[in-house]
């Protein structure tokens, strides 16, 4: 019997040059770092870096680009209280057959503050 091994994306940073304070109707795609669309992953966390500490930024991942009418199958608040950087695991991985989208929503206190952030996605197979 073989041995498998996890195969991680290397995935494009999310940014916003300044948080909405309200969820956006419309998400982001998620890419690789070569632009390329990640479905047929496990979402395993998101990574945040906040321009400076102060505020919760709320991540949401969808199985695609209009909120409205989309699947969520991911939602974390990142807290900046005290940290400029922070993240969330999920420990079994959450499965995304369809390319994943992204919304970066900012409370009062971290609403336009710059954010970087990056998903941690899994290969779920190789294949056609």
């Amino acid at each position: 019997m073989g041995t498998s091994l996890p195969i991680y994306i290397d995935t494009a940073a999310s940014a916003s040059g300044a948080l909405p304070a309200a969820e956006p109707v419309t998400a982001t795609l998620i890419t690789d770092a070569a632009g390329r669309g990640c479905g047929g992953s496990l979402i395993r966390g998101f990574h945040g870096i906040l321009a400076s500490t102060g505020g919760i930024v709320t991540v949401n991942i969808y199985d695609g680009p209009t909120v409205a009418t989309a699947r969520q199958y991911y939602s974390v608040a990142l807290d900046f209280t005290t940290l400029t950087q922070t993240s969330d695991t999920q420990g079994p991985g959450i499965p995304a057959l369809k390319d994943v989208y992204v919304t970066l929503t900012g409370d009062a206190t971290a609403a336009t503050k710059a954010f970087a952030g990056l998903a941690y996605l899994q290969k779920l197979s190789i294949g056609s």
